[in-house]
């Protein structure tokens, strides 16, 4: 999972915000656990904290990137860790 903030490229677009980038590694979190049919709210919320605390410095890195409305759009759509990875392409 250590990749998800990494992963998209430069282009067009704004700078992302901390916010951009929360949603983005909390994005990463749901659908890896729904890929493991883990559904429990405290538990994926328990689980996105610990993330966060572990890609603190990634999240940091990401903030500042370009992204486009286009690309969180799909992010907040995906339903499969593939389609987010296609997003942030």
């Amino acid at each position: 999972m250590a990749g998800p903030v990494a992963i998209f490229a430069a282009g067009c677009g704004r700078r992302a915000t901390a916010s951009d980038c929360r949603l983005i590694v909390d994005k990463s979190v749901e659908l890896q656990l729904k890929m493991l049919n883990e559904t429990d709210g405290p538990a994926v919320a328990l689980r996105e904290q610990q993330v966060r605390a572990q890609l603190q410095g990634e999240i940091k890195a990401c903030e500042g990137r370009r992204v486009s409305d286009k690309m969180m759009s799909c992010v907040i759509s995906a339903s499969a860790p593939e389609e987010l990875e296609t997003c942030l392409r």
